[in-house]
């Protein structure tokens, strides 16, 4: 999937992992991430695959590698896009701890829980910071609608967690 979404991004132009990185931070790190260990690796793989091109270029007095996509990259790319997407996993590790919170005191749980809704509201402001700086531009409408969904994921985690709070101290003062 790292090679789809690398590919993707070079679906518009050349870039740089750098750049990449740095366009994942404000796109899709709230739901799709990687690092730049990843990163290279697959990029290796698609330019060895003949997917990708890469060249090199001294910018700021440091020589940086230019991703290109291939026509063969882009044909790929499309037939990836083209298939249904499957249902994913919910893979969270406080959805984990929550299972298990059986085997902790509530002041415990209580802390736990306020402290990963504080995340969640920093979460939530920082997907809210990008849609600001976004809509001063011409985003893609589908990009626009991944970010609405962000926005939406990370409202419903905390009305979740807030309520898994709230029924925790009313629970504590019956």
């Amino acid at each position: 999937m790292v090679e789809m979404m690398l590919l993707g991004f070079l679906m518009d132009g050349e870039k740089t992992g750098y750049e990449i990185k740095k366009y994942m931070e404000n796109s899709t790190h709230y739901f799709f991430n990687t690092g730049f260990s990843s990163i290279y690796p697959k990029f290796k793989k698609l330019e060895k695959d003949g997917r990708v091109e890469v060249s090199q270029r001294i910018k700021n007095g440091k020589l940086n590698k230019i991703y290109t996509i291939t026509d063969s990259g882009r044909v790929l790319f499309k037939q990836w896009l083209e298939l249904p997407p499957r249902i994913g996993r919910i893979r969270d590790e406080a959805l984990l701890k929550v299972f298990f919170y059986d085997y902790l005191e509530k002041e415990q749980i209580q802390e736990q829980l306020t402290l990963y809704n504080q995340e969640i509201k920093n979460q939530l402001q920082a997907i809210n910071d990008i849609k600001d700086r976004v809509t001063q531009y011409n985003v893609e409408p589908w990009k626009r609608t991944t970010l609405e969904f962000g926005i939406r994921y990370y409202t419903f985690m905390e009305e979740c967690f807030k309520d898994m709070l709230d029924k925790l101290q009313n629970n504590s003062t019956s």
